[in-house]
């Protein structure tokens, strides 16, 4: 009676404890990347919700808890609802209860299967697929959780009513297709993309970054018809407002920029025009031109905004096509009034320039000294500081090549160019953005022992165990029949 009595009390103490730590989230994160728990940057996005949300999971609780992928999403979702009393979490089978998502079948084609995820605010919503919540790797598997950032992105798009502008220019001949990865990069981050023709338009008062990508023609300037249609002018004006240019002109486009590549001068940046940087021994395809790039020491400027990067154990490959050669004009720490400029990206050594004709270039001007080396600069950033009410501003200018911010490289896991691009929005964009809250790869329980050590633990847990029982056992059996 007293062990059926004492079983009972166990079993319901269980039930009730695993209720309540359901219901309260009562759980320890043991993974190595504490992939169940929120980040201190996730926590400070949420806490300036002032929008109610709904999170709708297409299935029951417990199977999301039994599904080893979207168990990682709705504990995620559950700590968003603890964060905020304005994140409400709902859990519905959309096979037996349709009706609730009726309403969030914005077009033919949008599918909500048990494994979707729908954030709601107003009339908006968003349908996340499974997959979107997770990082995969060359071989598909699956690598990283990503589900913190994609929520709270989610959240931001739908919420977000005063979002910072990023502008690209527009009537230069840009091919923005090739962009279209920066530009969601952008709105998942809770920016508002827009595109502007700065000959006609003005600049928005929350514009927070200009980005000019791939120019054909040049930007109009001092040969303005009237100073509304100064483009050169109005950049100048965006930056003295304390706002980012982030510049990603081509090599073989370069020379016919004047009036931009003028402009850029004045803050210590000169692209090298009609050149491409070559290197054989760090490239990813056998004509040189996909070179994989060096980053500078996190101690310089250009790599004081991604020290991140260069401290991890392994940091990800930035990698650039047809990679421009950028000059700069003037030593980060020589005296160049409020504006400094240094290296972000530049190419390793014994790297060569080359036309577009596949010729290559031999310098004799005041950098082949530096050009000697065969190492050259394809990112710089350039930045000017102002002291307004005793606190310190700044403005920013980042250039580089096309290639840099390309749909090929930020959409791929593999490279490190978007994390760069994001180090940039910390400083230029002027707003916490998502880049704050990393990816977290789950843990690697593969054992990398080897064949000799397998078998030496083997003989060891085989012997060892049973022959301390047998001694135990043995001086036990003794000791009684003596006593």
């Amino acid at each position: 009676a007293i062990t059926v009595f004492f079983i009972a009390v166990v079993i319901v103490f269980n039930a009730i404890f695993g209720a309540l730590a359901s219901r309260f989230g009562w759980y320890a994160d043991m993974t190595g990347e504490k992939v169940f728990t929120l980040s201190d940057a996730g926590r400070e996005f949420v806490s300036d919700l002032r929008t109610d949300v709904d999170i709708y999971f297409a299935s029951y609780e417990d199977s999301l808890r039994a599904d080893s992928d979207m168990r990682y999403v709705y504990q995620t979702a559950l700590q968003l609802e603890t964060e905020s009393s304005y994140v409400h979490v709902h859990c519905h089978d959309v096979v037996k209860e349709k009706g609730i998502f009726e309403k969030f079948y914005s077009t033919k084609n949008t599918e909500i299967k048990p494994t979707s995820v729908v954030i709601s605010s107003g009339d908006e919503s968003v349908v996340l697929a499974k997959e979107s919540f997770f990082t995969y790797n060359e071989e598909g598997k699956r690598w990283a959780y990503n589900g913190e950032y994609r929520t709270i992105s989610s959240l931001l798009q739908l919420t977000r009513s005063d979002a910072p502008i990023v502008y690209f220019t527009t009537g230069h001949g840009e091919d923005l297709t090739g962009a279209e990865a920066l530009a969601n990069l952008f709105k998942d981050n809770g920016f508002d993309v827009r595109n502007i023709d700065l000959k006609q338009e003005t600049i928005d008062r929350d514009g927070r970054i200009i980005v000019i990508y791939d120019p054909i023609y040049d930007f109009v300037g001092i040969e303005a018809e009237d100073k509304s249609s100064n483009e050169v002018d109005k950049l100048d004006a965006f930056l003295d407002d304390l706002g980012g240019l982030l510049v990603f002109e081509s090599p073989e486009k370069s020379s016919g920029l004047g009036n931009l590549n003028e402009f850029l001068e004045e803050w210590g940046i000169s692209y090298g025009e009609d050149a491409y940087v070559k290197s054989l021994d760090h490239s990813m395809t056998p004509d040189g031109l996909s070179i994989v790039t060096e980053y500078t020491p996190s101690d310089t400027l250009g790599g004081s905004f991604y020290r991140e990067i260069t401290e991890m154990d392994t940091p990800p490959a930035s990698a650039l096509r047809q990679a421009s050669p950028i000059n700069i004009l003037w030593d980060s720490k020589s005296d160049a009034g409020t504006r400094r400029v240094g290296s972000m990206l530049s190419s390793y050594s014994g790297s060569g320039l080359f036309n577009t004709d596949g010729e290559e270039i031999k310098s004799e001007d005041d950098n082949s000294a530096y050009r000697s080396s065969g190492k050259y600069d394809v990112a710089v950033m350039s930045y000017e500081t102002r002291i307004i009410d005793n606190d310190y501003y700044y403005s920013y200018v980042m250039a580089s090549s096309p290639s840099l911010a390309s749909n090929n490289y930020l959409i791929s896991n593999a490279f490190g160019n978007s994390d760069v691009i994001y180090s940039v929005w910390k400083f230029a964009g002027r707003e916490r953005i998502l880049a704050d809250i990393e990816l977290k790869p789950f843990d690697d329980t593969t054992l990398t022992v080897t064949t000799a050590q397998s078998n030496s633990y083997t003989i060891k847990m085989t012997l060892i165990f049973p022959v301390i029982i047998a001694v135990v056992g043995t001086v036990t059996i003794v000791r009684r029949k003596h006593s």
